[in-house]
């Protein structure tokens, strides 16, 4: 006789973003799976000061709520769990509005300190996409016990090496010929974009860059002319999720020497599909990929030399290519989503069985909403 897996029967959740922008980005059907980790709970509930009125899409019931509202739609619909995805606005907003006797799970997904709110403090477990994003949180003062690392993970269904040359030629039709360097990620600060122009000035007039990723690009355009290499960058705003298998294949390597991350998923992407990867030896990247077995981890990632030397090394040394290619989708198989999301339900169960011991934590989090609650009445008389 098979033992069906507990299934519990409701999850809140507050995205750090609203719904319309994950549509836009094209992650409308991945909301349930992203949400509700290996089907665990029966219903999906998207809370959101973000959301306007209510609608069902995508397997999950989206409610646009205040904080009174969320209030009212938690004693209605009775979750099991309350999560924030975000350790800033979400983690507050979760954290203030959630009652007494419901369990708060906050994800965080970067180490910036600016992105970690004191709120997460009081959540009765704080999710982290890598051991760098544990520590951080840590360092904000939560306690290591409740604690836990939960990686972000890939459909490898979608993300393979694409072999087919029609889609290849899609990409390629798009571009002259050459080698070409693939940047994918915000156009920010700590992505690196910079080093990564500067490096074109150190490697063939044949090599080119493509960055893809949404911001404002006016400064790295302008400091491509100041460079002499405008001509070799193309910028692009975004690639549909179900396309970027055959840009990762049909680029030379992918290389974002990131300044920090919070885990870097387009890394994963990247090696399930095989694609020679070039970033920076920090955490977390270095925690997965070891250099020179599944990617080419580059010390001084803000030398233009160092990186052109290295992005040249794996775009022409063939043998180089195929050990990185091979070692890169064979850490990639840690991330699959089946695997990563067994590792969440885990941890949700471990919480809600354990949760009517946690007395501790749930008077903190009570005792500091009330006296946001009281801050704030006082602020609204004196006004």
């Amino acid at each position: 006789m098979t033992v069906q897996p507990k299934q519990f029967s409701r999850i809140v959740v507050v995205p750090s973003e609203s719904m319309a922008a994950y549509e836009s980005a094209g992650y409308g059907d991945r909301v349930w799976n992203r949400y509700n980790a290996g089907g665990l709970f029966r219903d999906v509930v998207v809370a959101s000061p973000l959301e306007k009125g209510s609608r069902n899409d995508y397997g999950v019931t989206i409610r646009g709520v205040d904080g009174d509202g969320f209030q009212r739609l938690l004693r209605d619909w009775r979750p099991d769990v309350v999560r924030g995805f975000g350790g800033y606005w979400a983690a507050d907003f979760v954290c203030r509005y959630t009652g007494f006797d419901i369990p708060v799970v906050v994800s965080v997904h970067d180490p910036s300190p600016k992105l970690i709110h004191p709120s997460v403090t009081y959540a009765d477990m704080v999710m982290c996409t890598s051991s760098r994003v544990e520590k951080a949180v840590i360092e904000m003062g939560c306690d290591p016990g409740r604690v836990r690392i939960v990686p972000n993970y890939i459909d490898k269904n979608v993300f393979r090496p694409v072999t087919h040359s029609a889609a290849i030629q899609r990409v390629s039709a798009q571009f002259p010929p050459g080698r070409y360097i693939l940047h994918i990620g915000r156009k920010a600060e700590e992505k690196n974009l910079d080093t990564v122009i500067r490096a074109l000035t150190f490697l063939p007039e044949n090599y080119r860059c493509v960055f893809v990723g949404k911001g404002k690009s006016e400064r790295y355009r302008e400091l491509a002319c100041e460079m002499g290499v405008d001509s070799r960058c193309y910028w692009i705003e975004a690639v549909p999720n179900s396309e970027l298998p055959a840009w990762y294949s049909w680029c030379d390597c992918l290389c974002v020497p990131s300044r920090w991350e919070g885990f870097g998923i387009v890394f994963i992407e990247a090696a399930a599909c095989g694609t020679p990867i070039v970033t920076s030896d920090i955490a977390p990247m270095n925690e997965y990929l070891r250099n020179g077995e599944s990617a080419c981890l580059v010390k001084d990632y803000e030398s233009p030399q160092a990186l052109a030397t290295a992005v040249q090394a794996v775009s022409e040394d063939l043998p180089c290519r195929q050990i990185l290619s091979s070692g890169a989708q064979q850490v990639a198989l840690r991330f699959g989503r089946d695997v990563v999301q067994h590792l969440e339900a885990a941890f949700y169960k471990e919480l809600l069985e354990s949760f009517t011991h946690s007395l501790k934590w749930r008077w903190r989090r009570r005792l500091w909403s009330m006296k946001i609650a009281i801050t704030d009445r006082v602020g609204a008389v004196r006004l």
